[in-house]
């Protein structure tokens, strides 16, 4: 009798769990499972079972419960495919495993089980043809096979896909964010490391800086020299850095002075030193992080020698230096988690990143409009940004604010600023718990200095003081206001350059706009319950529309888009109009040319104005 094999835990385990299942085909259509395999028996010469549960140990801890198994015969002879499917099949797509694989990382696009990559997460298979999507599967990994036999895609596909292959090999990974500029030459660089994530950045203070908005930590300590490793091509997995000192042999072959930045971070024995590997990719740039565990942490264990061993201390000759703190410790071999703004907004290929970046805008009002726009602004990448605001938000206004009730109490525009800049701590928020007017009268450098100005106050005093200003300086910032009318039933923005009308041409003395899409039967403003206290009714939903009427306009003064002064409306379904009792103007329909549905974006020509006869100043 032959001996039993005990089976390992985890097999056994998995084996017990499979016996448990019902057959997958128990669980698919039967036509669907029939019309596959006639597919497969019309492959001349193609030989083919279905998986017996064992088979699926191979698999364990992913969710097939059954499949395949096709010989095919290949240019080195026969190999053996599994289609593996769940109950769910077709609805989810069979994979392709290569059950006779090489070791990992051997060849790409083959996982460690023999699972083939083959599609991106972009691809859309169709579920009404299950027999064509497997055999098209089929073809690809016949394909790809064969690519990898030739061998002539290996080390392009391992070097293009750098980040995919490094992940396969992780050992005690930790975050690490990034603030770098992911490009050569190799070079010092600087790492904070916390409980939760290090910090990598160009400078001590791009560390300090990120991490004040981040956590609001205002002392930072133990900020150290890190190193940045750049290659042309990426390292190949056989050279991916096991222990310490293969960091060394990769810093021979970088990029610039790579000896050099490692050298670096030899100035604190005590703390582990950072290495980050970056090269370009086919789609662009990529970096991952090794870390060195110092052998003074060893040593404290009883184990291994102190770097400074034998030397008076600040005596060990450098090169000595090297070769204990970049010994043969095993590494850590982490993923580096992109984070610096170029890369939020927009990935690196964004074109309009870098001019937006550049940009600093200056916001008046930050309420129901005015804090919807800001957080916008912010997500599209505006590098500086002043909100100014005098008002404190109460719990009435949190239903319509991007503020909420924790910041009940609070100055609008300092917690605005203060909450944002932990969500986005590449950018720069400032925020002025001052009046517009107060600002106007004032201009500080901050402000006269902006590229762009907005005000959302609502307040045609305010707005008046900053049309004045504007035209007394020459026009030169660009300055677009925007307003709500009530119910939402319509939304303006306008734009003022340095050509076209100013604001008088739409607003009266009062400020007051002169161009109205919407008249209401009950009047147009709502009071509540104290002396004064009135608001313009309208919700978050239908605001939407007109915060991002704004918010474009915005974009297109600060990329250059607008060439002369302008003004567009958002005017809403007729139905919401019905709902609440307005109907359309006659200054509305006729700019709608007599189509009253609305929900629709309207260019209106702004009439000239007597301060500017059209034209400049």
């Amino acid at each position: 009798m032959l001996p039993r094999v005990k089976m390992p835990c985890t097999a056994a385990v998995a084996l017990a769990m499979l016996e448990l299942n019902d057959d997958v085909f128990d669980h698919i259509d039967e036509a669907v499972a029939a019309a596959v395999e006639q597919r497969f028996s019309a492959v001349e010469g193609t030989e083919w079972r279905r998986l017996e549960r064992r088979d699926l140990l191979r698999y364990v801890g992913r969710n097939f419960e059954g499949g395949w198994r096709l010989s095919l015969k290949f240019s080195d002879g026969i190999k053996h495919l599994d289609v593996l499917i769940t109950r769910w099949f077709p609805s989810i797509s069979a994979r392709i495993a290569l059950v006779e694989h090489p070791p990992r990382l051997t060849w790409p696009h083959v996982e460690d089980d023999g699972v083939l990559c083959l599609l991106g997460n972009g691809f859309e298979l169709d579920q009404d043809d299950p027999p064509a999507v497997v055999e098209n599967l089929l073809s690809r990994s016949c394909r790809l096979i064969e690519e990898l036999l030739c061998g002539e895609i290996i080390e392009r596909d391992f070097q293009e896909e750098f980040l995919t292959y490094w992940a396969y090999d992780l050992c005690r990974p930790r975050r690490h964010y990034s603030l770098l500029r992911a490009a050569g030459p190799s070079r010092e660089i600087w790492s904070w490391n916390g409980p939760a994530f290090t910090l990598l950045a160009e400078t001590e203070e791009d560390v300090r800086d990120w991490l004040r908005k981040y956590t609001g930590l205002t002392k930072v300590y133990a900020i150290l020299p890190a190193a940045l490793l750049w290659f042309e091509a990426a390292p190949l997995p056989a050279d991916y850095p096991q222990r310490a000192r293969h960091i060394v042999n990769l810093a021979r072959r970088a990029q610039g002075d790579g000896l050099g930045a490692v050298r670096s971070t030899l100035s604190d024995l005590n703390r582990a030193k950072t290495i980050v590997i970056g090269a370009p990719g086919r789609g662009g740039p990529g970096l991952v992080a090794a870390t060195v565990d110092m052998p003074v942490a060893e040593a404290s264990r009883g184990r291994g020698r102190l770097p400074s061993d034998g030397f008076r201390s600040g005596a060990v000759p450098t090169d000595i230096l090297m070769d204990r703190v970049f010994g043969s410790q095993t590494i850590s071999r982490s993923r580096v988690i992109r984070a610096e703004a170029e890369w939020i907004h927009g990935r690196g290929r964004d074109p309009r990143a870098s001019r937006l970046l550049n940009s600093t805008v200056v916001l008046f009002g930050c309420g129901s409009v005015g804090s919807f726009v800001a957080a916008s602004l912010l997500r599209a990448g505006v590098g500086k940004l002043h909100v100014v605001d005098c008002d404190t938000l109460e719990w009435s206004n949190v239903g319509r604010h991007h503020l909420g009730g924790q910041s009940v109490g609070l100055n609008k525009a300092s917690e605005f600023a203060a909450r944002s800049s932990a969500e986005y701590p590449h950018l720069n928020i400032v925020g002025h718990e001052r009046t517009a007017e107060s600002v106007v009268a004032e201009a500080p450098d901050w402000f006269s200095g902006a590229d762009l100005i907005i005000s959302t106050t609502g307040s045609g005093h305010a707005d008046k003081l900053l049309n004045a200003w504007q035209n007394t300086h020459g026009r030169r910032i660009p300055v677009v206001y925007g307003w709500t009318e009530p119910f939402a039933g319509a939304g303006h923005a306008l734009a003022v350059l340095e050509n076209g009308p100013c604001l008088s041409s739409t607003v009266d003395n009062l400020g007051r706009s002169n161009f109205n899409m919407v008249t209401w039967t009950e009047g147009g403003l709502l009071e509540e319950p104290a002396c004064g206290v009135h608001f313009a009714p309208y919700g978050p939903i239908e605001l939407n529309h007109v915060t991002s009427l704004v918010c474009e306009l915005a974009l297109d003064c600060l990329l250059g888009r607008e060439k002369e002064s302008s003004h567009r409306i958002w005017a809403a379904r007729k139905r919401h109009l019905q709902e609440f009792g307005g109907v359309w103007t006659e200054q509305a329909l006729a700019l709608m040319k007599g189509d009253p549905r609305g929900e629709t974006v309207l260019d209106r020509q702004l009439p000239s104005c007597s301060c500017c006869s059209g034209g400049g100043l």
